[in-house]
């Protein structure tokens, strides 16, 4: 058999694994993200407000490229603090689309930000609707009939679009120190099924509990450069995941580094690099590209990734001067 018709087969099958796991598994995994310290808030809402400024942030992930099927991810994310509340209010907005199986989130966040002389700590909450979507025309099950329409013969799966809601909790803490970052974080708190109903078929898709740590440390080498090492585990109580990167960055205008995610065998997944630059006080952009190093390297072209940050200063500083942001973890 050629080598593209290996790659083919290596493509459906890989989807059609990505379609029964997200699907059937009671331990469904959130979308992956590379830039996870560019967007704390996207895992815990506890971060919300605590850039001291009107932060949105924009993510596009292409993940497994070159495997038909695989999973593209958006992501919106506005936050800002509001002293009325004695804390930070936000908006959350994710979509993730992996062959057939759709999955959209919006949230709204809440942080109550208590400060320290040590830095700010925070305790968040936030609460939205989660919706999967399946398209079941576009499956193909191994003694399906597509010669005139669409049979899967199987009493599983639908042979028309089919969604479903579900309520959607979380919750977390997140410490902000002069050059020291810690949150804790909790998604899918009260685990929820989303039921897809249709004629001929009985779907349930459960979202279960996912859990998040995230910390970093921000060392200043000399006058214009600095260090950052960070960590972010992910936990669903049966299986763990870890990653770890290094990032040196110069002037707080250009930075770049390089992480890993795995930590044995079973959870290798990648070598990731990464790069981004200030564009002015406002403005900052970042990406990283994944070297998959999983058993899937053989089929995937690896992981692409661009954020995209912008601030508004909210706050009037007690000294006029210009404001700089850092990269945040």
């Amino acid at each position: 058999m050629s080598s593209t018709g290996m790659k083919s087969i290596k493509n459906i099958f890989f989807s059609l694994v990505l379609m029964v796991w997200a699907s059937y598994s009671g331990a469904q995994q959130d979308p992956q993200f590379s830039q996870h310290f560019l967007n704390p808030v996207l895992f815990n809402p506890a971060y919300s407000g605590m850039d001291n400024a009107l932060s949105a942030t924009a993510q596009f992930r292409s993940q497994y490229v070159g495997i038909d099927g695989h999973p593209v991810i958006q992501n919106l994310t506005v936050h800002s603090p509001v002293p009325l509340f004695h804390g930070g209010l936000g908006i959350n907005l994710l979509n993730e689309q992996t062959g057939a199986l759709r999955n959209t989130f919006l949230a709204l966040d809440y942080s109550y930000i208590i400060k320290t002389k040590a830095g700010n700590f925070a305790i968040g909450i936030s609460g939205g609707l989660a919706q999967v979507n399946v398209d079941g025309s576009k499956l193909r099950a191994p003694d399906g009939n597509y010669q005139n329409g669409i049979n899967h013969n199987d009493n599983i799966l639908p042979i028309v679009p089919v969604s479903g809601f579900a309520a959607d909790f979380s919750v977390g803490t997140f410490f902000a120190g002069r050059n020291l970052s810690v949150g804790i974080s909790a998604n899918h708190v009260m685990p929820q099924v989303a039921k897809l109903n249709s004629e001929g078929s009985n779907l349930e898709f459960k979202y279960e509990r996912q859990y998040y740590f995230q910390s970093g440390y921000l060392a200043r080498l000399t006058k214009n450069f600095s260090l950052r090492p960070s960590i972010m585990l992910k936990s669903n109580s049966s299986t763990l995941q870890a990653e770890g990167d290094l990032i040196f960055i110069y002037n707080n205008i250009i930075w770049a580094g390089a992480g890993y995610r795995g930590y044995n065998d079973q959870t290798i997944d990648a070598l990731i690099g990464l790069v981004g630059v200030t564009i002015s006080d406002n403005l900052r952009l970042g990406y990283s590209y994944d070297y998959t190093a999983s058993a899937l390297k053989g089929a995937s072209n690896g992981s692409h990734e661009l954020v995209l940050n912008y601030r508004v200063n909210l706050m009037k500083p007690v000294k006029p001067g210009k404001v700089v942001y850092t990269p945040r973890f």
